[in-house]
């Protein structure tokens, strides 16, 4: 993911702002991403598809059609068993997976998946959100993929407050069908057309066709439908700004998922009074908020999730999944060098009387504070290559190295910071 490309400057967004009309018109930018760029793009995407056939698993909003008809688990097992192989170009595994047939795949939350497609996506939005401020409730990829007809979902309205930058990173090109939602209301009310019947509001649709290499911008509210009949890759960068009560929700959301705890399968029947609520005792010793939420009332808890959800979006340069950990269990040494992930950050806030969060990549990490650590941490956000012996000379004399050693081994697990190869002789 390091070959040079077009330039996301911030002369280049402002560009974009006039066009766009400040996020307000659709738009394309021709040619905005280069071929070069949109050939490893198109890699990336590949790397997922096999990511999730090792994975075996249709979470994160994954959906195959095939012939215009959603997959079952035992077609999805098939899809599975045919990753896409190295080298193994898009036309090529398409055609071995799904010979003439048309299909089309849709992922969620594809920032997830591919470290390196992440970084490069979050290099060319910086400049942009350092303009704008980052979208409320952040920012997540889905990913479209295929050579069907039209878009399965069919002729639909996102959710108020999704605007969409579209990537499209070809090989073939696509168009884009849209409609004011005035418009769409008009037609499909006064004027009888039924809903979602492309031919009949076809004529009525401003279209956009943009082919690889090409930037499409949506904003939100649109009535739209996608087709096309060359196979292709569309990776759909989603700006969440949403309603105040879609926003509550969400944080109600994010404070229960604090609260999870393991499922232990009981049934327990209650006898007791109505005025009993002892049987609530083990399923409260289950859960625990953090100590920082404990004894606060409705208004001070959910200012504390915003607090942290936006440390966390903050964090992780808006996206708001972080991505999955390291899995090689890979640890440092003092003689290493390390260098913050670009371009992310890791933030701190204090939380109780001698304790602070750590966010790293979107993740909450709880720890004591120490303004050695903090020191450390500091001079990692520098963005320089860092030696870690130089780093763990920052922290308490009195401890020990590994504790050093463990904290910088966090933040690599959770891919805030790098390892930095040894110069070759």
């Amino acid at each position: 993911m390091s070959e040079p490309a077009p330039s996301f400057s911030a002369e280049w967004w402002e560009g974009f702002l006039k066009e766009s009309r400040q996020l307000s018109c659709p738009v394309v930018f021709k040619g905005a991403l280069g071929q070069a760029r949109a050939a490893l793009f198109r890699q990336a995407v590949l790397d997922i598809l096999a990511t999730l056939a090792r994975l075996r698993t249709a979470r994160y909003g994954l959906r195959i059609y095939a012939a215009g008809r959603l997959l079952d688990s035992d077609e999805m097992n098939r899809i599975y068993d045919s990753p896409p192989q190295a080298g193994e170009s898009l036309e090529c595994w398409s055609g071995r997976v799904f010979p003439q047939t048309p299909f089309g795949i849709i992922l969620n939350a594809g920032e997830k998946f591919h470290h390196g497609l992440s970084c490069e996506v979050a290099q060319m939005l910086a400049p942009l959100f350092e303009r704008v401020g980052l979208p409320r409730e952040g920012v997540q990829f889905s990913i479209f993929i295929g050579d069907y007809d039209k878009t399965p979902l069919g002729i639909h309205q996102d959710k108020r407050g999704e605007n969409v930058i579209h990537l499209h990173v070809g090989p073939g090109a696509k168009t884009m069908y849209l409609w004011e939602p005035e418009q769409y209301r008009r037609l499909t009310g006064e004027q009888g057309i039924p809903e979602r019947d492309f031919n009949a509001l076809k004529p009525h649709a401003r279209t956009f066709r943009f082919e690889s290499g090409d930037l499409f911008f949506m904003p939100e509210g649109t009535f739209h439908i996608g087709a096309q009949s060359e196979l292709s890759i569309g990776i759909t960068v989603w700006q969440y700004t949403h309603t105040n009560q879609m926003l509550a929700d969400n944080l109600h959301a994010f404070l229960l998922k604090q609260l999870q705890a393991a499922s232990d399968g009981a049934i327990v029947h209650d006898p007791s009074p109505p005025q009993d609520t002892r049987a609530l005792d083990a399923i409260l010793a289950q859960r625990r908020l953090p100590d920082e939420y404990r004894g606060r009332d409705y208004d001070q808890l959910l200012r504390l999730a915003y607090l942290d959800w936006r440390h966390c979006l903050a964090s992780n340069a808006g996206y708001r999944n972080p991505p999955f950990p390291r899995d090689d269990k890979a640890s440092l040494e003092a003689d290493d060098q390390v260098l913050m992930e670009t371009p992310y950050r890791i933030l701190t806030r204090d939380t109780m009387p001698g304790r602070m969060a750590v966010y790293v990549r979107g993740n909450k990490l709880e720890m004591n504070r120490h303004s050695g650590l903090i020191a450390m941490l500091d001079r990692l956000n520098q963005n320089q290559p860092c030696a870690v012996a130089e780093l763990l000379e920052l922290l308490d004399p009195a401890w020990p190295e590994k504790i050093g050693l463990h904290l910088l081994g966090e933040l690599l697990r959770w891919r805030g910071i790098r390892r930095l190869e040894p110069p070759s002789d």
